[in-house]
């Protein structure tokens, strides 16, 4: 009996295990980019883009990883998700209103007894080896609400700058939110390839009206049908909020062109 009850368990456990085959259709030559959410995602023991996360992301087989990406009142572009420092960190204040200096040895929270911290994305890219071998979202986190064409310019030169000197045009897909920084960076450098993360309709319109790229959606916010509609105008799709595996597998039958994942090792192992 014991042996038969091992036997049962067994058969529920292995197809889970399972990679399943997938019949995929979509603009990235029906093929979907696996990418970490800040590294590793939520939930791990690396606080999301830090430099240890993102690392570990492309370690463990990921195409390439999400980015959060901020710049501080000197014009250092950093990478960090929260609009307040204290959010995660022991320092404090929204980062636009730091400088590098200020901030660049703040340390993460959690978990505690570690001493992870804040990373430029120069330092980032400086230290990741066959960096061009690897694929980066840049999700820009424009929480300061200046308009003026000097923020912009400081801004959009600040990563272009960046892309350049770490020839990553190629490899680099920038998300934003904000459509004077949309316009502003398209102006100047309309061959990178731009994402608008907004909802559906609206991320449709402004990609259709700025000839972007992409939209950037969560993966509960679209519907196959709707990916379709997308790909008919030759608009791509990403996905993100893939934070289970259940939710790895909708992104993927959804047939996105990116999904960014929290479950990053199950991700890879259902498109390996």
């Amino acid at each position: 009996m014991k042996n038969l009850s091992l036997l049962l368990i067994l058969l529920f456990i292995i197809p889970a295990c399972q990679k399943r085959d997938f019949d995929i259709v979509n603009l990235n030559g029906n093929q979907i980019t696996t990418l970490g959410h800040g590294g590793m995602g939520i939930a791990n023991r690396y606080p999301l883009n830090t430099f240890e996360s993102i690392l570990n992301s492309l370690n463990v087989g990921a195409d390439g990883t999400e980015i959060d990406v901020q710049m501080t009142k000197d014009g250092v572009l950093v990478a960090f998700h929260s609009s307040s420092l204290e959010d995660k960190t022991d320092a404090s204040g929204a980062v636009y209103t730091q400088t590098w200096d200020q901030i660049k040895s703040a340390r993460y929270n959690d978990p505690i007894y570690s001493n992870y911290r804040i990373i430029s994305l120069d330092e980032l890219f400086s230290n990741i080896s066959k960096l061009n071998d690897y694929i980066f979202f840049l999700d820009c986190k424009n929480f300061n609400p200046d308009t003026s064409a000097s923020y912009l310019n400081t801004f959009t030169d600040a990563l272009i700058q960046i892309i350049d000197k770490h020839q990553l045009a190629n490899n680099v897909y920038i998300e934003l939110k904000r459509r004077d920084v949309i316009e502003t960076l398209k102006d100047k450098r309309p061959d990178l390839k731009i994402f608008i993360y907004s909802y559906f309709d609206e991320a449709l319109k402004i990609a259709a009206e700025f000839d972007l790229q992409g939209i950037a959606i969560a993966v509960d916010n679209i519907s196959r049908e709707e990916v379709v509609t997308a790909h008919e105008k030759g608009i791509m799709v990403v996905v993100f909020n893939a934070h289970s595996k259940s939710r790895n597998i909708d992104a993927i039958e959804k047939n996105v062109d990116f999904i960014q994942s929290d479950k990053l090792k199950h991700l890879v192992k259902m498109l390996d």
